[in-house]
Formats: structure tokens, C-alpha cells, sequence
């Protein structure tokens, strides 16, 4: 990449963060460049915060801005080679979901806010109480697009864009809380935040259509993409209803089929492949797994399909004392004699498949033990043993009201 124009790239959208207005710096910016790769934006934004030039903040506050000056701007709009051009392709369903979004836009919600400006009567408040609760669904797709998206970008080294349009989604989701907790608590929202809304919502489907679709295109293969449109079904969509080519089964026969075609259908557990354990959603080495479960809050013991301990944590608080000696035991010589009948029983219930999972408490002194029981199943929905979770939670119990990262 031309480092010359990436640091003119870089001068222009300094005196657009300096104030000058976008047209002018749009004249100056077709004037000396025409037209820019997204790619070029990306490492742009980015050399600006990483000189200490702009903070992340900046950015998001002119995302918009940079949007109406580049947008039209990036080759790879027009280039025609677009992966999203393909029914059940995550790059397809995300698209047409913005199509979906903006259809509900124009219709649904414009026509709820139209009727509750004019009316303000109950049953106007309850449907756009009902709309806006239904908006609130798009978070699904940002999910999809921070957690399956986002990672792809960060591994080419595009950290810029990410963060600017993960703070807007954050953004968006706060204003439309606002917006649905003023309408319940209050009886009322004032008509600028219901406007604000649609523009924010609006302008980030312009933004994920021109500017992130492109560079996920350069930053992802075909590999990345099976992952991705695995895992979106554990996440979920919205607005794709009636969209051909966009639905849950229309993604799950793309992937199936590709996945099958390149022989990734199945990701099987290795274990100690380079010295690793390897799941299928992450890998260790023994030192990782044993302190990761040993800092868990509370105490976890599996006990196998043949009714014998096979593991339990060695945190340094634990509920109830445990000695590596119970390691291949019984089960049923781990337990008292007046609760075996409960323990032995709830087993049966597992294996039969009539419980999934159990939970007791006790009171000791100022300490509350929750202790909870849960069947563990394979995909086949086959039972492999049971695991025990024991927490001391009286610290848990007083809690009230939120604490968030943000606090």
C-alpha cells in the first residue's frame, strides 16, 4: 500500500476532525484521489489513533461524517464480486436483513410513530411500545457482527473501524432503552429521540452495507466464513422474515453444504495435537485448562457415565473438602447414607432423560451453598455423566440494581 497516500488520506481527515466542513473536504478529498479502498480508509483511522492524533471517541462522534465523505467512494461497492451475492451466505444474510430492517423502517415503524405523534393515545402508546420492543431485535445482528465479524478485521490489524462502529451500536442500544423505558415509566418520548433512533439505525446499515462488507471481503476465506455462518445460528437473526435466501434453514443448507464439500462439517475434539488440548470452540495447554478451572467461582465435580468421579476442581475457597483419593470412586460412596435415595435417584432421572438438571441450598451460618446438578449430554442428546456446581452466593444475594463495565 502507497504510504505517501495513506498519510494524505490521513491529512484530510484531520481538517475534517478540525472542523472544515464536509464539503469542502469532500471536494478536496474526489479532487485528489477519486476514489479509495476501504482498506486505505481503515489504515488511515487507524494511523490516527495509534499517532495519538484522534481518540476512538472522535471517531465515533464523526463516524457519520466519514460515511457521507467516503462511502461513495470505495471501489469495492461496485466491484461485483461481492460474496454476498450468494442465498445462505452470512455475507447474504446479513445484507438482505438490512433490507428487512429498512423495510420495517419505512413501513411498521414510521407508520406506528406517525400515529402515536398525531394520537398520543393509549393504543397508539402500546403500539409503539410494541415496534420499538421489536427494533430492539436488531441486536442480534450486531451481535453477529461484534462477536463473528468484528474478530476477522482485528486479525488483519483493522482495529479502527471496529471499535468506531461497536461504540454506535452501543450507542444505538442505549437510545432505543431510553426511548422504550421514557414510553413505559413516563407515558411519553419526546419526538427527537424517536428521530435520532431511525437516523442512527438508518446510518449504520449504510455504514455495514459500504464500508464493513468491503473489508470483511479482504480479510476473509472461505474457511472464515464457514466458522462464521456455524456459529450465527447460536446467536440468532432478525428482519431476514420472508426474505428468500436470508432464512435460518437458507443458512443452515449453505453452510451444511459447503462445509460438507470441504470436509469441515464435523469439528471432532483432538486432544494434544502440539501439545495442546483442542476443543471445538478454543484450545489450552494443561497448565491453562487446570488453573482456568480452578478459578472458577465455586467448585465443579463430573462424574461419569459408568457412575464413577472423574474430575473436580482445586479451587483455593472451596465449599466442601476433596481429595485427589475420590478420583475413580462411586458415586454412591461419596454421599452419606440418608441421601443416597436422592442422589441415586436423580442419576436415574438423568440417564432416563426425565430431568436435566436439579438444584438444593443450605443455610450454613452466614454462608448460603447453592448446589446444582446437571445431565450432560452430547449433541446426540446421549448422556456422558453428571456435573455438580457447589457456590457459596450470600454476597450474590444482596445485590440490587446493575453495575455494568461502565459504572
Amino acid at each position: 500500500m502507497d504510504e505517501s497516500k495513506i498519510l494524505k488520506l490521513k491529512t484530510i481527515i484531520e481538517k475534517l476532525h478540525a472542523g472544515v466542513g464536509s464539503d469542502a473536504v469532500k471536494k478536496e478529498f474526489e479532487a485528489e484521489f477519486g476514489s479509495v479502498s476501504a482498506e486505505e480508509l481503515a489504515a488511515a483511522e487507524r494511523k490516527l489513533m495509534e499517532d495519538g492524533s484522534i481518540q476512538v471517541e472522535q471517531v465515533q462522534r464523526l463516524c457519520d461524517v466519514h460515511a457521507s465523505v467516503f462511502g461513495g467512494s470505495v471501489e469495492e461497492i461496485h466491484q461485483g464480486k461481492q460474496v454476498d451475492k450468494t442465498a445462505g451466505h452470512p455475507a447474504f444474510v446479513f445484507i438482505k436483513e438490512n433490507e428487512g430492517l429498512k423495510a420495517f423502517l419505512d413501513g411498521t415503524f414510521a407508520s406506528a410513530v406517525k400515529t402515536y405523534t398525531q394520537e398520543k393515545s393509549d393504543a397508539s402508546k402500546a403500539d409503539l411500545l410494541s415496534v420499538l420492543k421489536s427494533l430492539s431485535k436488531l441486536d442480534k445482528h450486531y451481535l453477529r457482527k461484534e462477536n463473528l465479524f468484528f474478530p476477522y478485521l482485528e486479525k488483519a490489524g483493522i482495529t479502527a473501524p471496529p471499535k468506531v462502529m461497536w461504540g454506535v451500536d452501543d450507542e444505538i442500544r442505549d437510545l432505543w432503552k431510553l426511548v422504550i423505558r421514557n414510553l413505559e415509566e413516563s407515558n411519553s418520548v419526546l419526538e427527537p429521540e424517536l428521530a435520532k433512533l431511525e437516523e442512527q439505525v438508518r446510518s449504520m446499515i449504510d455504514k455495514e452495507n459500504n464500508i464493513l462488507l468491503p473489508m470483511l471481503q479482504g480479510c476473509m476465506d472461505g474457511d472464515a466464513w464457514l466458522t462464521v455462518a456455524r456459529d450465527s445460528a447460536d446467536i440468532g437473526y432478525c428482519f431476514n422474515g420472508g426474505i428468500e435466501g436470508a432464512s435460518p434453514s437458507d443458512a443452515t443448507t449453505w453452510y451444511r453444504w459447503n462445509a460438507s464439500m470441504s470436509g469441515k462439517l464435523e469439528d471432532e475434539p483432538k486432544a494434544n495435537t502440539q501439545g495442546e488440548i483442542q476443543l471445538p470452540s478454543g484450545h489450552f495447554n494443561l497448565e491453562e485448562l487446570t488453573w482456568m478451572l480452578n478459578t472458577l467461582p465455586g467448585d465443579v465435580t463430573f462424574v461419569g457415565v459408568d457412575d464413577k468421579v472423574r474430575y473436580f476442581s482445586e479451587g483455593k475457597d472451596r465449599v466442601f473438602p476433596r481429595t485427589r483419593s475420590i478420583v475413580g470412586r462411586e458415586v454412591a460412596h461419596c454421599h452419606p447414607p440418608k441421601s443416597l435415595p436422592v442422589v441415586e435417584r436423580l442419576v436415574e432421572d438423568f440417564k432416563a432423560g426425565r430431568k436435566d438438571s436439579e438444584s438444593f441450598w443450605i443455610q450454613r451460618g452466614t454462608q448460603f451453598v447453592l448446589i446444582r446438578y446437571f445431565a450432560v449430554r452430547n449433541e446426540k442428546q446421549e448422556y456422558l455423566g453428571v456435573l455438580e456446581v457447589t457456590e457459596e452466593i450470600s454476597s450474590l444475594r444482596s445485590l440490587e440494581g446493575q453495575k455494568t463495565l461502565l459504572s
